[in-house]
């Protein structure tokens, strides 16, 4: 999992450089579309298996999310810094008991409320600038990108547990997201655009095309080590914590490479996002933990 949130981590450094010479829906189609043909392109030289009928159902679901997140991520990352788009993006184990409620009629835990009234209140304080409050749209396109990949979590731990090698399971699912995509993207695309994409494409001065290889390379080793790890536990919530140190590489990346300077209510909001991440997380282990504690002291 520390493997997967540090390329996830890089490959959002990437993504960032790469939207001053891409279009978001081009970025968003990078994303997917390369990842797609680096996964499978392995899956058929390593173990090739062809999914079975009930696993395409999984795969489409998971897909769909997977468009929406990175659309909702990239707009986001195009408007706010690093930091502010990656801590947005991680409240996707915010959102996770909310859809397995929706989805497993499973019980959500009175600690979720106040993790939800942190969080907005963290967004309400990063919308407040030296002449008063300015909402600013993009913050709420971020967080659209974390509920989606709550979306994306919860169907990627459920198509862990299908019997087909990791890369398999991954490349049809990004397979199928940049078919869905791709009907958007040509609609979108007229001659100047294209030409535009031509010449970023091939702009090896500024070693884009370098950065368009480890962009998905990236992603890859994200989906193949993530899914490992799901494959490896017993819950989704058994890995969630480590998910938070792509937090801590997000931030590294945009204090060496990146000249952005954060406000002081920019840096307030941010950490109360993060600590509502963490009390989502943690919060009812330690609760457990300290009434265990108690009930041993009580018998003693």
């Amino acid at each position: 999992m520390l493997i997967s949130t540090f390329t996830l981590a890089m490959n959002g450094f990437i993504s960032k450089i790469l939207t001053d010479y891409f279009s978001t829906e081009i970025m968003v189609f990078l994303r997917i579309s390369l990842p797609a043909v680096v996964m499978l392109s392995l899956a058929a030289m390593i173990d090739w298996r062809m999914p079975t009928k009930a696993a395409w159902k999984t795969f489409a679901t998971r897909g769909v999310f997977i468009v929406c997140c990175q659309a909702c991520f990239l707009v986001a990352l195009t408007q706010l810094t690093l930091i502010e788009a990656v801590v947005l993006f991680s409240t996707g184990p915010l959102f996770i008991p909310l859809i397995e409620r929706v989805i497993f009629k499973t019980r959500i835990h009175w600690i979720v409320w106040p993790t939800f009234i942190l969080m907005f209140t963290g967004m309400i304080i990063q919308n407040i600038q030296a002449d008063g409050f300015v909402w600013r749209p993009a913050l709420l396109i971020g967080l659209g990108a974390g509920v989606f990949n709550a979306c994306s979590q919860v169907t990627l731990f459920r198509a862990s547990q299908i019997k087909l090698p990791v890369l398999v399971i991954n490349g049809w699912c990004f397979a199928i997201a940049s078919l869905i995509l791709l009907p958007v993207v040509t609609g979108l695309m007229d001659d100047e655009k294209a030409i535009t994409t031509l010449h970023s494409l091939s702009n090896t001065e500024h070693y884009i095309p370098i950065f368009i290889i480890f962009l998905g390379i990236s992603t890859t080793l994200t989906q193949f080590f993530r899914s490992k790890a799901y494959r490896l536990a017993n819950s989704n919530s058994e890995v969630a914590p480590l998910i938070y140190t792509n937090l801590v590489f997000a931030l590294m990346f945009q204090v060496i490479f990146f000249d952005s300077h954060m406000t002081v209510h920019q840096i307030l909001g941010t950490t109360l996002i993060v600590l509502a991440t963490l009390m989502n997380t943690f919060g009812r282990g330690w609760l457990q933990s300290w009434q265990a504690r108690k009930t041993v002291a009580v018998h003693h």
